[in-house]
């Protein structure tokens, strides 16, 4: 009870201290806080549409995935990518199709699609394997993965921690992202996972 207590505790002085408000889709059952200062990329219309029309599921299944693409709900930067160079951490909130039909076989397609990714990427390793951890009390899928991107010629070391949430017909994937050894945004980025909200919508 006392560690329930503080972790909730820990939970409410983060978002305080690091968000200013607080992405809400309540259709799909998530929100997550908006970091202090950093810069809004949202797909303003598909926000809208969920936020303000009553959709069927079906609807709202055809509104989210997109030919098998992943589709942008939000994109939040550091900093302004017209006046900073180099990679800029990064948070990105997609949906993409779910045709599995259980947690174990959505952690399998997971664990194949990094294989994918592993054969585009240079360098690519996994910090952390795929696997199934408990967000807000629901039952979700972790990894995080290291990778060089190349701009003239010069590497640059990302770091990605990604969380994969499954709904009915597709999934929720939230990225953060940043540049290993240029700062680290690690603290921010698990304040901002501790005060991620799912709901069963």
């Amino acid at each position: 009870m006392k560690k329930a207590a503080l972790t909730l505790l820990f939970v409410l002085l983060s978002n305080t201290i690091y968000c200013q408000e607080r992405l809400e889709i309540k259709r799909i059952g998530f929100s997550i806080g908006i970091p202090k200062k950093w810069l809004s990329q949202n797909n303003t219309e598909v926000l809208n549409n969920l936020n303000n029309y009553d959709f069927t599921d079906k609807q709202i299944n055809n509104l989210l995935i997109s030919d098998g693409s992943s589709v942008s709900l939000a994109t939040y930067v550091k900093y302004d990518p017209k006046t900073y160079p180099g990679i800029i951490p990064t948070i990105k909130i997609r949906t993409r199709e779910n045709k599995t039909t259980s947690l174990e076989d959505f952690l399998k397609q997971v664990q194949n699609s990094n294989i994918e990714a592993q054969k585009s990427l240079d360098d690519f390793r996994f910090i952390e394997n795929p696997r199934i951890v408990e967000l807000s009390k629901q039952k979700v899928v972790k990894f995080s993965v290291q990778f060089v991107l190349k701009n003239n010629n010069k590497p640059h070391i990302i770091n990605s921690t990604s969380y994969y949430i499954p709904k009915d017909g597709y999934y929720i994937s939230i990225n953060f992202i940043e540049e290993y050894g240029k700062e680290n945004n690690s603290e921010l980025f698990e304040a901002l996972i501790e005060g991620i909200s799912l709901t069963n919508n």
